[in-house]
C-alpha cells in the first residue's frame, strides 16, 4: 500500500526568430493577464514579524486574489474534479495523520506538466506556457512602489513567477509557481527564487497558505517549479514540538530546531528577519544540490518557518512529497484509505530518513551556514 506518491528547416529557424523576437520585447500578442507587483514595504524590510495571518485581520489582496482566481477557474470546470468533495480523515494515532481518498488523484502530475511547458533551457516568455495558457492566473514580480499593486498587461516583467492552477489538485487552491527569467532560466533553489517565494508567503499572509519544493538531486531537475496551496489545518508536522540546533529569535533572530519525535528526521529553520530565513536556508539547499542529496522544503507560517526534509536518495526508492513529508496523505484507492495506519506511515517516513550520522552533518552544516550571516 503505497500513497499516491534534427535537422533544422527554414520554417523552424524562422519559428525561433519569431520566438526571439517576442522574448526580446517580452510580449505576445493577444496574451493579457494579470500582474501583481509586490510591495517595496515588504522587500525591503526584513522584519516579518509585524505581518500577521488572516485570521487575525482582513484578508490580503494577494490572498483575495489568489482564491477568487483559482475558485473562478475551478467554476469554469477547467479542474478533472472537485477536491472539497474528496472523503478526509485523521489517522488513528498520536501523529493526527490526515489521509485523503482521491481516486482521481495522479501522482504524475507535476512530471507531466513539466514534459509539457518547462523543458526549454532558453530565454522564458508567454509563448512558452502555451500549452497552459488557459491555466495561467497571474504574474507576481518585485514591485518599486511602496504598496503592492495589480495591473493587467501583455508585457512579461523581466522575472518573477508565473502562477498556473494545478489541473489535479492535492488541496483547495492548489498552484504552480514558476519562477522565471526573461534573459535565462534561474536556478529552482538560488536565494533570489527563494526570497521571492517567502515574500509571496508574507503577503498572502494567510496560515493555512503552504508554499513547497521537492528535489531529488538530479541535475535534470534544476527548474522544477514550487507549488502551494491551502490546508485547512496546520500539518501534523507543525504542530510538534522542536530541540534547539541554533540560536534563539530574542538574541540571534533566527532559530534551527530539530523536529522532535518524528520518524523523518527534520530542521524547521524559524525566524522575523526576512533576509536571515533567506540566506541561511538558501545557504543549505546550495550545500544539498552540490551533494546530490535529495530534499523537501515547505515554507509556513506567512513565511516565518520553512521546514526541510532530508531524504536519502536511492535508485526504485518511493520518494515523498513535501506535504507527505508533513504528514499529509493522498490515497486513490478506498482500500487503502480505509486500512491506512499511524505505524504504516511512521516505517514509511523512517524509510527516506537519514541516519543519524548524516543528519548530525547537516545540523553542523547548519550551525556553520547561519554563523557566517551572524556577524
Amino acid at each position: 500500500m503505497a500513497p499516491v506518491g534534427h535537422v533544422e528547416s527554414e520554417c523552424t529557424l524562422q519559428r525561433e526568430s519569431t520566438r526571439t523576437e517576442r522574448c526580446k520585447s517580452h510580449q505576445v500578442p493577444n496574451c493579457i493577464t494579470n500582474i501583481y507587483h509586490l510591495g517595496k514595504s515588504i522587500q525591503d524590510d526584513d522584519v516579518l514579524g509585524d505581518l500577521p495571518c488572516s485570521e487575525a485581520r482582513s484578508h490580503s489582496l494577494l490572498d483575495i486574489l489568489l482564491l477568487s482566481q483559482w475558485e473562478d477557474h475551478a467554476l469554469k470546470g477547467n479542474l478533472r474534479y472537485d477536491v472539497s468533495t474528496c472523503q478526509m480523515k485523521i489517522v488513528s494515532g498520536a501523529k493526527k495523520f490526515i489521509a485523503q481518498l482521491n481516486e482521481n488523484w495522479n501522482l504524475n502530475t507535476l512530471m507531466d506538466f513539466e514534459k509539457k511547458s518547462f523543458q526549454a533551457r532558453g530565454p522564458c516568455c508567454f509563448s512558452d506556457v502555451k500549452p497552459h495558457r488557459e491555466d495561467l492566473l497571474i504574474c507576481v514580480t518585485f514591485g518599486e512602489k511602496e504598496g503592492s499593486e495589480l495591473v493587467s498587461s501583455s508585457i512579461l516583467p523581466k522575472d518573477g513567477v508565473l502562477v498556473i492552477a494545478n489541473a489535479n489538485p492535492v488541496e483547495y487552491g492548489h498552484i504552480f509557481l514558476v519562477p522565471y527569467d526573461v534573459h535565462k532560466m534561474p536556478q529552482l533553489l538560488d536565494k533570489r527564487v527563494l526570497g521571492l517565494m517567502t515574500q509571496i508567503a508574507a503577503e498572502v499572509a494567510n496560515s493555512s497558505f503552504h508554499i513547497f519544493v521537492d528535489y531529488d538531486g538530479s541535475e535534470s531537475m534544476d527548474h522544477r517549479g514550487f507549488q502551494a496551496s491551502y490546508f485547512a489545518d496546520p500539518l501534523p508536522v507543525e504542530l510538534l514540538p522542536s530541540i534547539p540546533v541554533y540560536g534563539n529569535l530574542l538574541s540571534t533572530g533566527i532559530y534551527i530546531g530539530e523536529v522532535a519525535d518524528y520518524t523523518l528526521k527534520a530542521l524547521v529553520f524559524v525566524s522575523k528577519n526576512f533576509n536571515k530565513t533567506v540566506q541561511v536556508v538558501g545557504e543549505i539547499c546550495a550545500y544539498l544540490c552540490d551533494n546530490g542529496s535529495a530534499f523537501s522544503l515547505l515554507i509556513s507560517d506567512c513565511g516565518k518557518k520553512v521546514f526541510l526534509f532530508p531524504q536519502v536518495r536511492a535508485p526504485f526508492r518511493y520518494k515523498l512529497s513535501a506535504w507527505e513529508c508533513g504528514g499529509y496523505f493522498v490515497y486513490d484507492t478506498q482500500s487503502d484509505f480505509n486500512h491506512v495506519t499511524e505505524s504504516y506511515i511512521c516505517s514509511l517516513l523512517a524509510s527516506v530518513s537519514l541516519d543519524a550520522h548524516n543528519f548530525k552533518t547537516l545540523k553542523q552544516q547548519c550551525c556553520t551556514a547561519v554563523s557566517k550571516f551572524m556577524i
